[in-house]
């Protein structure tokens, strides 16, 4: 019943898409013209990596209860992306691809963009305060956004600063990781959520009035980011790496999830719900994390253009078969 209720509401997907193609379309059109140049880029990430991400991390945690089974979908939603981060780093190092490609094509290949498209998909089908939108929420953000902002960011660290540190010494990588915002966030979400003072506090109308205005931004600025990332490409280069990244993170992640999720028990409406979020293309905030810590995000920003695409496709068929 589930998959049936979904393949209805793919119009909701379709539009989600359209939304982001736009807005990406707008600021290339706005950049021809002068309004953006390549300078507005490293303002734009960093004010997302900075300020917005922190404070969307920070207000969904801290109102957050969470669940053993939260905890178990996050482990198989972060095996997954663990799996595809290993695949695609063998396939970059076995091509002689560059530091820089190889850091933005691992992170990239294994995060997806949850929130942008699988969370509206999973409240018009399961209902905006339905047990399925809140597993999704805490599913989506203990087992992507967390694993991305610790993993992925410690990888395009190592990458992205290849040139300027010794590769064997990692203790700089891991400083540079605990003094972030969005590490601080994420610690003190959970901090918050297990004081009831806090979270009282958290769950107030001002500050959830507040915090709404900055996850409100989160995805426009997101896109406007994208598109002031992506030039030209060469297509002997883009090809491979399309490929893998189109195999690993919209075909052979869902199917990780499926049989994970249902070798830990999770069954009926979990499972659907992480297959949904597990075959989402690949994340926009990966590509601005990857320009943002020295990676190539030209090339993971035409990822996320490329993925969203052939998502058109591969969505409608794993919902039909997995779901």
């Amino acid at each position: 019943m589930g998959g049936e209720k979904l393949i209805e509401n793919l119009g909701l997907f379709l539009q989600s898409v359209a939304v982001f193609f736009l807005l990406v379309i707008l600021v290339q059109f706005l950049k021809r013209q002068g309004v953006f140049d390549d300078s507005h880029q490293k303002i734009f990430n960093r004010f997302i990596t900075e300020l917005i991400l922190p404070v969307t991390i920070f207000s969904t945690l801290a109102v957050s209860t969470i669940h053993i089974d939260h905890i178990i979908a996050a482990v198989v939603m972060f095996f997954s992306a663990l799996v595809c981060w290993l695949i695609s780093y063998i396939f970059c190092r076995l091509l002689g691809f560059s530091d820089k490609l190889t850091g933005a094509v691992v992170v990239i290949s294994g995060v997806g963009c949850t929130s942008t498209l699988a969370y509206p998909l999973i409240s018009q089908t399961y209902g905006m305060d339905s047990e399925a939108m809140s597993f999704g929420i805490m599913a989506g953000e203990l087992g992507v956004v967390v694993p991305t902002i610790t993993v992925g960011v410690l990888v395009l660290i190592y990458f992205g600063s290849s040139e300027k540190m010794n590769r064997h010494d990692l203790v700089p990588v891991i400083k540079n990781l605990l003094k972030m915002p969005m590490f601080i966030a994420f610690v003190l979400g959970i901090v918050f959520s297990q004081v009831s003072f806090f979270s009282g506090i958290m769950g107030s109308w001002f500050v959830g009035t507040l915090s709404g205005y900055f996850i409100s931004g989160l995805e426009m600025m997101v896109a406007i980011s994208v598109g002031l990332m992506l030039r030209p490409v060469k297509l002997r280069l883009i090809l491979p790496v399309l490929l893998m990244v189109g195999v690993l993170k919209l075909i052979i992640q869902p199917l990780i999830v499926f049989f994970g999720s249902g070798a830990a028990g999770l069954n009926g409406i979990p499972l659907e719900v992480l297959v949904i979020e597990a075959s989402m293309p690949a994340g926009a905030i990966a590509a601005v994390l990857a320009d943002r810590y020295g990676c190539d995000g030209n090339v993971a920003s035409v990822m996320v253009i490329a993925t969203y695409l052939i998502s058109l496709a591969t969505i409608p068929v794993i919902i039909m078969l997995l779901v």
